[in-house]
């Protein structure tokens, strides 16, 4: 916060130089006939009569000068909170919490603050009792229970139970041991003055929460007799404490309510047998009490209410089919009549409060549109017309009023948190707006109002304090400046607007001031999202005054389209050119959903070969536009159809060399170029190895595109060799055993590979006689193989066929010895052959 020259704010801001405050467009840039002080700050929210429908609620009370009131308090960090006892004489250093006086974590009932001429009344719980009556005199000393009416935690009074000022005392109605109002009592302030009148029932909760009113110096209050619930009075006797009337004769209940004196009598209200509403009036004697008008209605419940005096005229309000409906009466039938009815789109449907000051009645409508509105009434349908609308194009609420200086002063805040007041005299020409409140902080906007010391006194919080106290009075002005209602600024990125230090102009008020604003300067304001921005100004004297714009960062920069290329090149599908279709350009826009983005030539046109110029335009919703032009070059880049017509071929090995192989003729397809070339690593029938060898084909078009395709071309051998076995061979042996294997070689032929053969059983081996076949086994350089066999008989004799096989006859002599040793030889000559049947060597 700074000090700066009063005329010195910044004039180059965006501002609109004689656009109005917020609520009040059109405005001059003058002063403001009332100033804002901040008192003092409050630990809590400070509960002032809010609702514009009560006036008479008992929020704060007036003793020797000074303001007590309520004020609710939240614990640190937690969501409990408590009532709080607080004073004020209307100055920072006479404002202060007054729960030291009180015990530790002691709560009040915040509607029970009550004054007589010499103390203050109120309800508290304490942790170590229920809820019971307290006083104070203005000092610590003189604060204390008055007497504990349910020792230990049980309450001895009830939440909201009626207590009233009567003398110099009050009376109240307190809980019996079974948790009714059922007793009658009365309080000096002390604990022996502190004493019951009278017990009204024993069966019943007796006395009514809607509470007394005095009249002629007797209480009149609703509660359960005997009789029911009907109208009682009372001197602060037991004796004089009596029903007034049996209402309704019998057991049954009239239920009175809305107790209200006008010009000495005492009107209220009854339910009927017609389930509606009885209109009463009462002098205070049975006799004297006299139904005014009947108010019937099918399926009623309580729709007669806010009975008000108006000098010696009582008003009321009714709900009705129609809607809402202000009546008067002058206490007689022909008497009471309407004032005004009006829809319910008007009125809403809560119940309706009417606001007496001076000569005039004041009605606060919810319209279902506008939100709150104001009403006023001479008594008369052509003297009862609804006031201008403070905020005439914004939804504002009505938050606080008070009759202050012979009229209506009334605090009003809009939906987007500014806070104005405002004060009428009845008339159109008589309403006008009295200042800005401080506002700013959404949870605790302007509310309440508290007429003290010629001023006003109200709640609020603004962007810097959460809740304060503040005095509003006439002594000056104030420093004012030009506040336009709302205000649009550039955004300077994607995301809205990086705020500068932009302030308000001041118009009036003293050379020096300071002033401050909510937003932090160099903060970002969210694109598209309005949001208030509160200025405060002051001075050295206190004083302050608000200001609320509404301030939104707007687009003003057009779609991005990041991926827009220099040019594009694109292949060509036909003779006649391409079917084109943009490319994703990226198109974007920090704030608009949809960007209507156009082409030429459309999307999906054909573009011929060679290059053609494009266009793409993208807007945004809110108009701005940014255009992508590029050049899309058509040109052959589609390669040639593979020439392969075959991917794999297959030949039989024709000798060691290998083999001739052949495949269809290569004719590649081209839909671009007439002409495509077409060259290969091996021509077919050409003479291939054994083995895979791999044909690359390459075709290639005019325009330089090729196309590859492969042919494998395998060459083997998978014929076995051609196997000749000899015939079945017979062997004869002289040995009983047998004798070894011998037969005439196989035959076999490749040829492709040399052959090996194997035989089983091989030669040499022993067999036994008998009849034995023989395996052959014929097996190439390439694993085939062939197979045959044959049979070999095995026979034995011993001495005969021996002999003839070696030439030579039976006996001895030197034949025989020569026949014996050929014999041998023939073995020796055996033994040598080897496993396979070769001879040794």
């Amino acid at each position: 916060m700074g000090t700066v020259s009063g005329r010195a704010w910044l004039s180059a801001l965006a501002l609109v130089v004689g656009a109005g405050p917020t609520f009040a467009q059109g405005d001059a840039a003058g002063m403001d006939p009332m100033t804002v002080r901040r008192v003092a700050d409050l630990t809590g929210e400070a509960v002032f009569p809010r609702s514009p429908y009560r006036l008479s609620s008992r929020a704060s009370v007036e003793l020797d000068g000074r303001l007590y009131f309520v004020s609710n308090v939240y614990a640190a960090g937690t969501s409990s909170s408590a009532f709080e006892l607080w004073v004020t004489d209307g100055t920072a250093q006479g404002t202060r919490s007054l729960q030291e006086w009180l015990p530790p974590s002691t709560s009040l009932d915040s509607t029970s603050l009550r004054a007589t001429p010499h103390r203050l009344f109120f309800a508290a719980r304490t942790p170590d009792s229920g809820l019971e009556l307290w006083t104070s005199d203005g000092t610590r000393e003189g604060t204390h229970l008055t007497r504990e009416l349910s020792p230990g935690k049980p309450h001895g009074i009830d939440y909201q139970a009626p207590i009233i000022p009567f003398g110099d005392g009050v009376l109240f109605a307190a809980l019996s041991a079974g948790g009714s109002q059922t007793e009658l009592w009365r309080s000096d302030g002390t604990e022996a003055g502190t004493v019951p009148v009278k017990g009204l029932s024993a069966d019943f909760s007796a006395v009514a929460s809607s509470g007394f009113v005095l009249m002629g110096g007797a209480a009149y209050f609703s509660a359960y007799g005997p009789a029911g619930e009907e109208l009682w009075r009372t001197d602060g006797t037991e004796a004089g404490t009596v029903m007034v009337r049996d209402l309704k004769p019998g057991p049954g209940s009239a239920y009175p309510r809305d107790l209200t004196v006008v010009g000495g009598l005492l009107y209220f209200t009854t339910q009927n047998d017609q389930q509606g509403h009885s209109l009463w009036k009462s002098d205070g004697t049975a006799e004297g009490t006299a139904r005014v008008a009947d108010f019937p209605r099918e399926g009623a419940g309580n729709h007669l209410a806010s009975l008000t005096a108006l000098g010696d005229r009582l008003f009321f309000a009714a709900n009705t089919s129609e809607g809402f409906s202000l009546w008067r009466t002058d206490g007689t039938e022909a008497g009471t009549v309407p004032v005004m009815t009006k829809p319910w789109s008007l009125f809403g449907g809560t119940s309706h409060g009417l606001l007496p000051v001076g000569n005039r009645l004041y009605v606060v409508g919810q319209d279902t549109v506008a939100g709150d509105t104001l009403w006023a009434t001479d008594g008369t349908p052509e003297g009862t017309a609804r006031l201008p609308r403070p905020a005439p194009f914004e939804r504002a609420f009505i938050n606080g009023a008070t009759a202050w200086e012979g009229g209506l002063a009334f605090s009003v805040t809009t939906s987007a948190g500014a806070s104005e007041l405002w004060r009428t005299d009845g008339t159109g020409a008589g309403t006008s707006r009295l200042t800005r409140l401080p506002s700013g902080q959404p949870a605790a906007t302007a509310a309440g109002l508290v007429p003290f010391q010629g001023a006003l006194l109200t709640t609020a919080g603004d962007a810097w304090t959460p809740h304060a106290l503040w005095r509003l009075e006439r002594d000056g002005a104030a420093p004012t400046f030009v506040c336009p209602a709302t205000r649009d600024v550039p955004s300077n990125r994607p995301e809205g607007t990086v705020l500068p230090d932009a302030k308000p102009e001041l118009r009036t008020g003293p050379d020096r001031a300071w002033i401050r604003s909510s937003f932090v300067d160099g903060h970002l304001l969210p694109l598209h999202q309005p949001v208030p921005i509160t200025y405060q100004a002051g001075d050295d004297q206190g004083r302050v005054t608000y200001c609320t714009t509404v301030t939104t960062s707007r687009d003003l920069t057009p779609p991005a389209m990041p991926g827009c290329p220099a040019e594009l090149l694109v292949g060509a599908q036909s003779p006649r050119g391409v079917t084109f279709y943009y490319p994703d350009l990226g198109t974007a826009d920090e704030t608009s959903q949809d960007v209507l983005v156009t082409y030429s030539p459309r999307s999906g046109s054909v573009l011929p070969v060679g290059t053609t110029q494009v266009n793409v335009t993208a807007r945004d919703a809110s108009g701005n536009e940014s255009t992508c032009s590029f050049p899309v070059t058509v040109r052959d880049t589609l390669a040639p159809g593979g020439a392969c017509k075959v991917n794999e071929v297959r030949v039989e090995a024709e000798g060691p060399e290998g083999a001739h192989a052949s495949w269809p003729d290569l004719t590649p397809t081209d839909s671009l170029s007439p002409q495509v070339t077409v060259t290969s690593t091996h021509a077919s029938g050409d003479l291939f190895p054994l083995g895979l060898t791999r044909v690359q084909v390459v075709s290639t078009d005019e325009a330089g595109n090729s196309s590859t395709c492969e042919i494998q071309v395998q060459v083997r051998d998978s014929r076995p060799p051609m196997l000749t076995c000899p015939e079945d061979q017979t062997l004869t042996t002289a040995v009983m055993s047998g004798t070894r294997a011998e037969y005439p070689a196989a035959t076999a032929e490749d040829a492709v590979s040399a052959t090996q053969l194997t035989y089983s059983p091989a030669v040499g081996t022993p067999l036994a006689p008998g009849l034995h076949a023989v395996q052959v086994t014929a097996m190439d350089e390439a694993g085939n193989a062939a197979l045959c066999n044959f049979h070999l008989t095995v026979q034995y004799d011993p001495t005969t066929d021996m002999r003839q096989g070696l030439g030579c006859s039976a006996g001895s002599g030197p034949s025989a010895a020569g026949g014996w040793g050929a014999l041998l030889a023939l073995a020796w000559t055996l033994g040598r052959r080897r496993k396979d049947g070769t001879p040794r060597a």
